[in-house]
């Protein structure tokens, strides 16, 4: 019996998916499909009339199982690209967001933070994959890094891709909750996509996200803020004098953060909106 062709056994798999309701269910098996033969997701059509190999048969058939049980694609491609860095990406950790590049964007752009001459000290909390650390130091490699998790395990991840890309020698991975242990005033950032989703919305969350990443980088408590509570006057604590913590927020989060690090002494909040229009992240220099 003749193998059938590449584009009947997209069609079959597009089909599955959308039975199974995922959502953008010819991307994700365009992607998968693309994974699995090789080659990239736009080349699928010069494959198309070609009978398909049976071991690429059964990588997809795998794939596609997993996506239609609403296994995230960037876990099931078992990657996902940040700020042009790829990144291995698992069930460890929280699957890189592109609002966060924002976040990194605002860190690159602090004219005091990179002032010519300085080798300025930088804390990444709650690292997850390394996303934030990584594309930071892959940009201004003269910075001393340290990269913190209170979860073994996605720190593991983090080293892991530090290592795959190059990059284990500029960074300081280390296992604690927050900055707790972290020297009074030996920072000159704190850069954080901590926890912010409320209790009560995590378990709204779609499938895809509540039951395959970890609970514990999404929910933030009641009003999603008990981390970022936790970690303003830890920041204040472990910086230097004019050293920024700079915070990724929610939706409609942004005031009550900009009122917690005032009220904790930081001047000069600022708050940045993300490609939506949304409240993206804040930062306040410490006085």
């Amino acid at each position: 019996m003749s193998q059938p062709l590449v584009s009947d056994v997209l069609a079959v798999a597009v089909r599955r998916l959308e039975s199974a309701g995922i959502d953008e269910a010819r991307l994700k098996a365009e992607w998968a499909l693309g994974r699995a033969l090789g080659c990239r997701r736009l080349e699928l059509p010069l494959h198309a009339r070609e009978a398909m190999p049976l071991s690429v048969e059964s990588m997809f058939e795998g794939h596609v199982r997993r996506l239609a049980e609403s296994e995230p694609l960037q876990y099931v491609l078992g990657d996902a690209e940040f700020m042009g860095l790829v990144l291995k990406t698992d069930r460890r950790a929280l699957i890189p967001r592109p609002e966060t590049e924002l976040l990194v964007e605002t860190v690159l752009a602090h004219p005091a933070l990179w002032a010519s001459g300085r080798r300025p000290a930088i804390a990444d909390i709650g690292t997850g994959t390394g996303c934030i650390v990584l594309a930071l130091a892959s940009r201004r490699p003269g910075a001393r890094y340290l990269a913190r998790d209170l979860r073994p395990e996605a720190l593991a991840l983090a080293r892991e891709n530090a290592a795959a890309l190059g990059l284990a020698g500029r960074i300081e991975f280390e296992e604690g909750d927050l900055l707790e242990g972290v020297p009074p005033g030996s920072l000159d950032a704190v850069i954080a996509n901590a926890p912010y989703v409320p209790t009560a919305e995590w378990a709204e969350l779609d499938r895809s996200v509540r039951d395959f990443e970890p609970r514990s980088a999404l929910d933030g408590g009641k009003d999603g803020l008990d981390v970022i509570g936790r970690l303003v006057p830890q920041a204040f604590t472990s910086l230097r004098s004019g050293g920024i913590v700079f915070l990724e927020v929610g939706r409609g989060q942004a005031d009550a953060v900009r009122r917690r690090l005032e009220a904790d002494r930081f001047a000069s909040v600022e708050v940045r909106k993300d490609l939506g229009g949304h409240d993206r992240v804040v930062c306040g220099a410490r006085t």
